[in-house]
């Protein structure tokens, strides 16, 4: 492990939770976009480190090719996030900071190989004198439990791989494995205990993989994620909050509107099987017939579209409508959830809700206003 000594007001990269990928297919990803622009990375190395308390990882390139503004350099190219979410299992998080008197900061996500949500402080006009608190990627870090300096400092004294861009070889259990700060196959804990940290990562040999092995390895991949969405889904739906209306029925999981595994399920325009999960049997029969919709709780206005665009924060005050939920006044907008389709986003102060019914729909004034005020 070595520890990163660099702390700089203007700084970029991508997180992602540490998870079984390949770091040599995501050094290849990431350098064929970069090749693709006539970019020159023949001395580029992508640079993974992972937090010393928490399972992120921070990846950046660092070489010539990133010039005197890595900040500058992440956001000028965020299909990077792309690139990258085809090859990672989960989301992955492309962030930008500039520190200082011009500061500037911003954020994509984006799962499978397309941008999902966003935020940036300039769409946002924030100025440079706002509090840490309303800063995108200083959000972003508390989301995460993690900090800006930390951030800024590329995760200092977390376990660190290296892989250059041009030539990405190296056996991706060992780096995997390297990342979690544990022994690859054949070296014991105890040496690397030894080491106090202070070494580099050994050299990954090339390791060859045939088409059996490579797709018994996809196929358990495959397993483990299906076992995990499985998991994820018992989790957000246990001791499920709903309401039920004139219209229908509403259910609050506890996910996030990228999770639409998840809430697709409720997403039902009339009743005629069986009820979504979490919903107790005895519900079947008076609401035959009936929609069922979800609403949740949504961090960031770039999570939905409005005008085939993630929202922004102009545009939701430029368009959005002042209402009422129990009396108290909240600002509403119709928006499109991706993959999930169109509905209405809620926000009172800083807190917003998705529910899955379009403006001017009746809806459970009661209900959404607990959601948004977090009782």
């Amino acid at each position: 492990m070595q520890q990163s000594k660099r702390k700089t007001p203007s700084h970029g990269g991508l997180l992602f939770p540490l998870d079984m990928f390949r770091p040599t297919m995501l050094a290849a990803a990431l350098a064929e976009n970069l090749l693709g622009k006539a970019r020159n990375i023949l001395d580029a190395r992508l640079v993974m480190t992972r937090h010393s308390a928490s399972p992120m990882v921070l990846a950046q390139i660092e070489g010539s090719v990133i010039g005197d503004d890595p900040a500058g350099f992440w956001r000028d190219n965020p299909d990077l996030a792309m690139y990258a979410s085809q090859v990672l299992p989960r989301q992955v998080f492309l962030y930008h900071a500039q520190g200082g008197a011009d500061r500037r900061e911003g954020f994509l996500v984006a799962q499978r190989g397309q941008a999902i949500a966003g935020d940036d402080s300039e769409q946002d006009g924030l100025p440079a004198t706002s509090p840490d608190k309303v800063w995108p990627v200083a959000r972003l870090c508390e989301q995460m439990r993690i900090t800006l300096a930390e951030l800024a400092g590329g995760f200092e004294g977390g376990f660190r791989v290296e892989l250059s861009l041009m030539e990405p070889t190296g056996d991706d259990e060992t780096i995997i494995m390297t990342l979690a700060g544990r022994a690859p196959a054949g070296e014991d804990d105890e040496d690397i205990a030894d080491d106090d940290g202070d070494r580099p990562a050994p050299e990954a040999k090339p390791k060859k993989i045939t088409a059996a092995e490579d797709e018994k390895r996809r196929a358990a991949q495959r397993a483990a994620e299906a076992k995990k969405l499985e998991e994820r889904s018992e989790s957000a739906t246990r001791d499920l909050p709903y309401v039920i209306d004139d219209v229908g029925l509403v259910a609050a999981p506890k996910a996030e509107l990228s999770e639409t595994g998840i809430l697709a399920g409720y997403l039902t325009p009339a009743l005629t099987d069986a009820l979504p999960p979490g919903l107790p049997a005895k519900l079947r029969d008076p609401l035959h017939g009936k929609p069922i919709d979800f609403a949740v709780r949504v961090e960031f206005l770039s999570e939905v579209f409005v005008d085939n665009t993630p929202l922004s924060r102009p545009t939701f005050e430029a368009k959005a409508e002042d209402a009422t939920l129990a009396g108290v006044s909240v600002k509403r907008l119709e928006v499109l959830a991706p993959r999930l389709g169109v509905g209405t986003l809620l926000r009172k102060d800083r807190a917003m809700v998705f529910i899955s019914r379009r403006a001017g729909a009746p809806l459970p004034e009661a209900f959404l206003l607990e959601l948004l005020e977090g009782s």
